[in-house]
């Protein structure tokens, strides 16, 4: 009978430490400009204060379709002072998926996806907004 309760309450805090240690997922709401695009980004704190994130989307149309045309899709993250950067480009699959990983060495507050003439944007064309995530709720 011990043994059983033993193993019920071992079970019970590997299961508790193995849901803290779970990557947060955060949708992102639809898009006014590419409404049949489903996305999502989610974010892991890593030892060390590094947070590792994803960023996947589906049915996101070509950027050069549109309206005015566009040349790429790029991530951004904002942080707790308000600042932007650029993550890199999500290139899209014959299927119109896209997918971003990578680390960060700072607590994200936001990510964001706009349509960009540039790969090396400086600033988000905040005009071309394609996703916002809801504020992060990270720890």
């Amino acid at each position: 009978m011990k043994t059983n309760k033993i193993i019920q309450l071992s079970v019970f805090v590997l299961l508790l430490f193995s849901l803290e240690a779970c990557s947060k997922k955060y949708s992102f709401p639809v898009s006014s400009v590419t409404p049949s695009a489903d996305g999502e980004v989610k974010v892991k704190k890593q030892k060390g204060g590094i947070y590792s994130f994803e960023t996947v989307v589906k049915n996101l149309a070509n950027p050069s379709r549109l309206t005015p045309p566009k040349a790429h899709y790029i991530v951004w993250v904002q942080n707790e002072e308000g600042e932007y950067q650029n993550l890199g480009e999500l290139e899209l699959s014959r299927r119109n998926n896209a997918k971003l990983e990578g680390a960060l060495t700072y607590k994200p507050v936001y990510f964001i996806v706009t349509a960009e003439d540039v790969k090396n944007a400086n600033w988000p064309n905040l005009q071309q907004t394609i996703f916002k995530s809801e504020r992060l709720g990270l720890r």
